[in-house]
């Protein structure tokens, strides 16, 4: 790391209240080049953090957060509150294995109030923490800095408005930058350009009441004074939408000019009830070419700190959301009645190049799955067929939604695909995709599906929108894939057919003892990685194997595992999802309706949260790397029965 005087000199927030306007500007540009240094390398979030410089040096030099309290939406907007709270020193382990974390986590600082990856949050916990402190009679200031497009979550509104109803001493700091992570859409966003177009609004407010106070209050004149006051007021408010639901509108504020936000936040800071301040900032600011181009460098790493310039990549597989993208664009070429929604995520799900093809039939909500939910709903009843791409870590926040706007609703055939389902990294704890299974199957009138390959999810996708049009039809169609390369293996793609699994190699030892064979049912991505663990035993040893491609988590193909029981005394069972209600429970509770008697054992993620790390890393941590099962298939065929555990045991 590059020497950075001022930022590594600096101990704690309240060393910055001592700083001259110099320094500031220089502690700001050093702040720019650890971030920029450190995810040019380890990648991360860069242009959103480089928009809160400013404004974080502003909130800690108004507020004493050892005693005050922020909690910030978005978590990858505050690094720079990383910075300037202890771990200047430590951010180049920024997302790496036993690192920091890329999001605020409390275990890393008391300044960190809540673990926070998600958006549209920070409001609702800030009002219980206001509320909190009002009990308990403490005199404490609590800040939610929401931005990222996170004001457009219905969650942040239902904030807003208890937090208007209690009049909860809350100030949120809403930083309006202007963007998503993709381009900003809907309606709010057109009301937030309109001021940040307008700023003339607040004088013009102040003038027009001046002038409507020096008409005559006569008894005839007083209730049309009064009423034409309230409607001017609204008419030249900026925020009154923020004022209708209780708060205190102040702002817009140049999040980049440190005086004058340090100014603004100066002037509310002591405010009671609750107070909207509207700071104004750009992403990637700072920063010529993340400013340029807020989208690219979003999630950047490989590139040059100074120019930009992202350096030479070697050539990689295509991953499966391109895979995806692919298959959508094509498929929207065939029926002119697919169209497909998501949720901010546009560029992440593939879908971008999808909107570029197909501009009216690519719906970005927001960052808005509930509603995603209940919209597909209505493109269904209207006979529309629509795809619904979320990542699994945020489709599980439409959890009623799938249940109430898709399954009660029996057979609309909606389409869902979770994107970064398993273990995706280096974002941790809080974007791990490993509990749709358990949340989704649980469901009447759903089928999850899971690809070993790209050319077995195009066919899945095929499949699923072709069977949505039948008399079958089922309420939806959920697959899962993972945040990976396609992989290349040379294998055979018997059809897709509803409920039943693919077996990719039988045993072919002739014995009639049970206990000598064993079948491994693979769910996913771990179909390759038992595919190549397979290839590795010894003809004696690959003999008493057969390596079964589930495919189906629900329904489970119990046909065939019924069949296989008669001549195999053990199942292992492999998932990159946790293992409480996972697919190896699926088979578990098959084997025990059919009666079946066997040995189950199961590889997945265990029952905790997982810590970032490279995915690589993670897989081998819980066991579902290629040695890892490797070394599980010739334990099961060396020893007897095993319990079913939910730890690991080697």
């Amino acid at each position: 790391m590059k020497p950075l005087p001022l930022l590594d000199g600096l101990i704690s927030p309240a060393d910055l209240r001592r700083f001259t306007p110099a320094e500031l500007a220089q502690l700001a540009d050093e702040m720019r080049h650890r971030i920029k240094e450190t995810t040019s390398q380890h990648g991360g979030h860069l242009s959103s953090n480089l928009g809160t410089i400013e404004l974080t040096l502003a909130l800690h030099r108004v507020f004493d957060f050892s005693s005050d309290r922020i909690l910030w939406d978005v978590g990858h907007q505050a690094y720079p509150h990383k910075l300037v709270t202890g771990r200047a020193k430590t951010f180049h382990t920024n997302r790496q294995a036993g690192g920091i974390s890329g999001f605020p986590d409390p275990k890393e600082s008391p300044y960190d109030l809540a673990k926070v990856g998600h958006s549209s949050t920070s409001i609702s916990t800030g009002v219980g923490v206001a509320e909190g402190y009002r009990q308990q009679k403490q005199r404490r200031r609590t800040v939610a800095v929401i931005g990222d497009g996170s004001l457009t979550g219905g969650m942040a509104f239902e904030g807003l408005i208890n937090a208007g109803q209690l009049k909860s001493d809350l100030l949120v700091v809403l930083n309006d930058n202007g963007n998503f992570i993709d381009a900003p859409v809907g309606s709010l966003h057109t009301y937030l350009d309109r001021i940040r177009s307008g700023q003339m609004f607040q004088g013009l407010r102040e003038r027009f009441v001046k002038a409507l106070k020096r008409i005559p209050r006569a008894k005839g004149l007083e209730r049309f004074a009064k009423t034409l006051e309230l409607a001017a007021h609204k008419l030249v408010t900026p925020g009154y939408i923020f004022e209708d639901l209780g708060f205190s509108y102040y702002g817009p504020v140049d999040g980049h000019d440190l005086a004058a936000t340090e100014a603004a936040l100066a002037r509310v800071a002591d405010l009671r009830g609750p107070v909207l301040l509207h700071v104004l900032t750009k992403k990637g600011g700072g920063w010529e070419p993340a400013q340029s181009d807020p989208l690219l460098f979003h999630g950047p790493k490989g590139f040059d700190v100074d120019t930009g310039y992202f350096h030479p990549k070697a050539k990689t597989r295509r991953t499966y959301s391109q895979v995806f993208a692919d298959a959508m664009m094509t498929m929207a070429a065939e029926d002119p009645r697919l169209v497909t929604i998501t949720a901010a995520m546009p560029s992440g799900t593939g879908l971008r190049a999808f909107a570029q093809k197909f501009p009216d039939r690519m719906y970005d909500v927001g960052i808005c799955e509930q509603h995603s939910f209940g919209f597909a709903e209505g493109l269904a009843i209207s006979g529309m067929l629509p795809v619904v791409a979320h990542y699994s870590t945020f489709a599980q926040r439409g959890f009623d939604q799938l249940f109430q706007e898709l399954v009660v609703q029996r057979n609309l055939g909606i389409v869902v695909t979770l994107d970064r389902a398993g273990l995706v990294g280096e974002d941790g704890e809080t974007h791990q995709g490993l509990y749709d299974i358990s949340w989704s199957r649980c469901f009447p009138g759903l089928t999850l599906l899971a690809p070993k390959d790209g050319e077995e999810l195009v066919a899945m996708l095929r499949w699923s929108h072709a069977h949505r049009q039948t008399d079958e039809r089922l309420a939806g169609y959920l697959i899962r894939y993972p945040k990976d390369e396609i992989p290349d293996v040379a294998w055979g793609h018997e059809p897709i057919v509803f409920g039943k699994a693919e077996v990719l190699h039988h045993a072919t030892i002739a014995d009639a003892d049970r206990s000598r064979r064993l079948m491994v049912w693979a769910y996913g991505t771990p179909v390759k990685t038992a595919f190549e663990a397979y290839a590795e035993l010894t003809p004696e040893e690959a003999a008493r194997v057969t390596l079964v491609n589930a495919r189906f988590a629900k329904p489970m193909d119990g046909t065939l595992l019924s069949e296989l029981a008669a001549t195999h005394g053990h199942v292992l069972t492999l998932e990159d999802h946790a293992l409480p209600g996972g697919f190896g429970s699926v088979v578990a509770e098959t084997a025990a309706d059919l009666d079946l008697t066997l040995t189950i054992r199961r590889v997945g993620v265990r029952d905790e949260l997982v810590p970032h790390a490279g995915r690589d890393r993670q897989l081998a941590d819980h066991g579902l790397d290629k040695p890892s099962i490797l070394a599980r298939i010739r334990r099961c065929l060396a020893d007897g029965a095993e319990p079913i555990q939910f730890i690991r045991t080697g």
